[in-house]
């Protein structure tokens, strides 16, 4: 049941007394959602094809399903009427162009910032949630002629609110031409890289804390700073790999897996010119032999390899099995990752440093 709190305002008390493990889980299947329509938008105004309508669709379909399933029903009126207009380019009765693409994007940041102050403050808007309710009813009311792009650019006007009085413009920040400290360039590189597929999310960080908890668990045998570096950065080198590749949900051919295999090269060479981070290159670099000699790019074997990135290999599959991939929809649970790791103990990965990492793994089962 939703209550109203105040004529500006409505609550849900059942879905805030929902268990929070269910209001997490529901928090990020929203946002992996709105990530995907964000994605398929991009690409629909870089001339993307029908694939990503109904991409799109589905997403729509997905933050519907989602409000639906914890009782949000004034947000599944809303999204519904949002579907809708995804819908009618979905069945080819109108064409999509950027200003629709653009008006959909604002609207799923409102539903997305209307959510976020219900879960925060126990309550949120309903004018703003009807004022685009009610902008969607009046552009599907005008499609006797078909959708047309001088509706959509008048609604995100009406709904982007930038004709506000000038003197309530706040200023943009000066930006200075000075060098930022590294770390926090490389966190920042990351986190870009992170928000390439909507796959990788809090990829980077994730890894960065796993693998400190790898190396102080086994002592500290590699500078916990150049691991972190290389953690952030292995893979900064997929930013230069093909789209066609690196979403790619069918198998890779050898050329198309030779092209993919260069990231190390890259993202190690960034590293040497940062300056000051050599071993973190080294890691990166090494972070795809396997522990037989049967990985890339030097066939290095057991302790050839360096230690920091017998770490990091550990902790990427772990972090890859546990997400969900371009072609794989589902997350695999924690311990069906660490079974996939102790299946390839000594032909791909140091069997002392996963005995170690399983104890890593336990704890943070036991945490959560």
């Amino acid at each position: 049941m939703n209550t109203a709190t105040s004529v500006d305002s409505f609550t849900c008390p059942e879905f805030l007394a929902m268990e929070r493990s269910i209001i997490d889980d529901f928090v990020d299947c929203t946002r992996e959602a709105c990530e995907e329509a964000e994605a398929c938008v991009k690409e629909l105004n870089n001339q993307g094809g029908a694939a990503y309508v109904h991409r799109l669709f589905r997403a729509m379909h997905s933050l519907k399903g989602n409000c639906q399933m914890v009782g949000l029903i004034p947000f599944v009126e809303l999204l519904h009427r949002l579907e809708e207009i995804v819908a009618r380019v979905r069945a080819e009765q109108d064409p999509y162009f950027r200003e629709l693409g653009e008006f959909l994007l604002l609207a799923i940041d409102e539903v997305e910032d209307l959510l976020n102050d219900l879960i925060a403050h126990g309550r949120t808007s309903d004018v703003r949630r009807q004022k685009l309710y009610e902008l969607c009813a009046a552009l599907q009311k005008t499609v006797v002629g078909g959708f047309q792009a001088q509706q959509f650019k008048e609604a995100i006007a009406t709904l982007d609110g930038k004709a506000a009085n000038k003197e309530n413009v706040v200023r943009a920040p000066k930006v200075l031409l000075e060098l930022s400290d590294d770390m926090a360039m490389m966190q920042k590189i990351a986190q870009q890289i992170d928000n390439l597929s909507i796959y990788r999310k809090n990829r980077s960080e994730q890894s960065a804390q796993l693998t400190e908890a790898l190396n102080e668990a086994l002592g500290l045998p590699v500078n916990a700073q150049q691991l972190k570096a290389a953690s952030l950065m292995h893979d900064v080198g997929m930013a230069f790999i093909p789209h066609s590749i690196f979403n790619k949900e069918a198998g890779l051919s050898r050329e198309e897996l030779k092209i993919l295999q260069e990231h190390v090269v890259t993202a190690s060479q960034i590293l040497l010119r940062f300056g000051g981070w050599d071993e973190a290159a080294r890691i990166v670099l090494d972070h795809h032999e396997r522990y037989d000699g049967s990985g890339y790019p030097n066939g290095l074997k057991a302790e050839q390899i360096h230690s920091g990135a017998r770490i990091l290999a550990i902790v990427d599959t772990f972090c890859s099995v546990t997400n969900e991939r371009s072609d794989r929809s589902y997350k695999r649970s924690l311990l069906s990752a660490i079974s996939e790791i102790n299946a390839n103990i000594e032909s791909q990965f140091d069997p002392a440093m996963v005995e170690m990492f399983n104890d890593v793994v336990r704890k943070l089962i036991a945490r959560q």
